[in-house]
């Protein structure tokens, strides 16, 4: 077999075994795995000690760019995603302009080729007037869509006679629709009451978008998914209970996917009192015991997949929440800390590396129609990969932060385990931290067609 690259002497993981192994990239796929050196090739990599990993595929991403570039920039935002082991993102439609039809889908492809460090696939957005625009945007390259149940980041609540609508149109070609899940009435009638209180404290946000609020939203979701027939997914599942719903759906037969998010298994309502707006996301941080319950679930198998939820803001726009939490926006960065967060459980004995290499690579890829390009290890797929150290030590610090907002909710805490190299299609592009890519060598990825090589 002809090879430009082999990977000797270390551990490679699916999401199955952990195995030795020489790996084989040619023209930047893999090209075969053999017990031993047998193939000469351009260049050998030694991974002694180190585990070799599929990239992560990161299904949630807001990279703000065109249009939010004080936030982040498609260049950093996937500079730093390849800092955390980030090899292809998923990002969602809230640009200028939003993504609402197949000409904002193709225009922001196109603005975006030159500026990504990494691959990157789109989501189009779900409003209460684009029901016509969504087959052509599915057509044009989406790998889904997203929608809220809520009045959030501009978007539309998306209440049950639009839902439903909008499911069963997106089940007539098979697509696949993300949905942000809270009942917006509830989330209305709390804030009205916390502000008639004049509460400004940090956890007046646990009150405002409260358990209730995702459960409810959560359940009416899969009674819609349920009665359509569309596929879909549960973004940023913060609570355990429901996580024990949507499999008990999927083993009805509903064609429903869970995600979590890191900071839903690593960050509690104690760090959003005393980080305040650094810790401002919605679902917000639950309580300890919740955590701990998510890390069961997770370890049980419950969970379809961990994303980031990247969505960064300048660290003045939230510390304009310090005095006032209502004064600070939803969201944190979390794109290059994500598989850092996992490795950390796996060196605590909560997950395995296996489970990790199906969270954040396999089942994304798998959900969002990439099978076959990423997400593995296999002969003929992408050679997007990661060289992962399960003894080094990391503590996260604002000043080591690459996405553009300069901080991150887990500044000063310690864990184990680390991405030492991400490769995207045979590409080196970060190495000890330092990421050595540049803007242009990620490209856009969607599904493949009847036909395509």
């Amino acid at each position: 077999m002809k090879a430009d690259l082999a990977i000797i002497n270390g551990l490679l993981v699916d999401s199955r075994s952990i195995y030795p192994g020489v790996l084989y990239v040619h023209e930047g796929k893999v090209a075969g795995v053999t017990r031993d050196l047998e193939n000469q090739a351009q260049k050998v990599i030694d991974a002694q000690g180190l585990y070799i990993l599929p990239g992560a595929v990161d299904g949630h991403v807001h990279m703000m760019d065109p249009g939010y570039t004080d936030r982040e920039d498609f260049t950093t935002g996937t500079r730093a995603a390849a800092r955390g082991g980030v090899t292809t993102v998923i990002d969602h439609h809230r640009t200028v302009p939003q993504v609402f039809g197949a000409a904002e889908l193709i225009e922001k492809r196109n603005y975006l080729e030159n500026r990504a460090v990494v691959d990157f696939g789109l989501l189009g957005g779900l409003s209460l007037t684009n029901l016509k625009a969504l087959r052509g945007m599915w057509e044009a390259g989406a790998l889904g869509f997203k929608g809220f149940t809520c009045a959030l980041h501009e978007a539309d609540a998306l209440l049950s006679g639009n839902l439903m609508e909008i499911l069963d149109e997106i089940r007539r070609f098979d697509g696949i629709a993300l949905f942000h899940c809270e009942d917006d009435s509830l989330l209305k009638k709390k804030e009205e009451q916390l502000r008639k209180q004049g509460r400004k404290d940090p956890l007046s946000v646990s009150e405002w978008r409260s358990p209730e609020a995702e459960e409810l939203a959560v359940r009416n979701l899969i009674y819609a998914a349920e009665k359509t027939g569309a596929r879909v997914a549960v973004a940023h599942t913060s609570l355990p209970s429901l996580v024990l719903e949507q499999a008990a759906a999927r083993a009805r037969g509903i064609s429903l996917y869970t995600e979590t998010c890191a900071q839903y298994l690593y960050l509690t309502e104690e760090d959003l009192k005393a980080k305040g707006p650094f810790a401002k996301f919605t679902p917000p941080p639950r309580k300890r015991e919740e955590v701990e319950k998510m890390r069961w679930c997770l370890a049980q198998g419950l969970i379809d997949m961990v994303n980031s939820d990247h969505c960064p803001y300048p660290y003045a726009d939230k510390e304009a929440g310090v005095k006032d939490i209502w004064q600070a926006p939803f969201g944190i960065p979390g794109v290059e800390t994500a598989t850092l967060i996992l490795l950390d459980l796996v060196s605590r004995g909560l997950l395995t590396l296996p489970q990790v290499a199906y969270l954040r690579s396999e089942r994304p890829a798998m959900i969002y129609g990439l099978t076959g390009q990423k997400g593995t290890l296999r002969l003929g797929c992408d050679a997007d990969l990661i060289l992962v150290d399960l003894k080094r030590k990391v503590r996260f610090d604002n000043a080591q932060v690459v996405s553009k907002c300069g901080w991150t909710p887990y500044h000063g805490r310690e864990v184990t385990g680390d991405v030492v190299m991400t490769m995207v299609r045979g590409k080196v592009v970060m190495e000890g931290g330092k990421v050595t890519g540049g803007p242009g060598w990620g490209r856009f990825v969607t599904r493949r067609r009847e036909g395509d090589q």
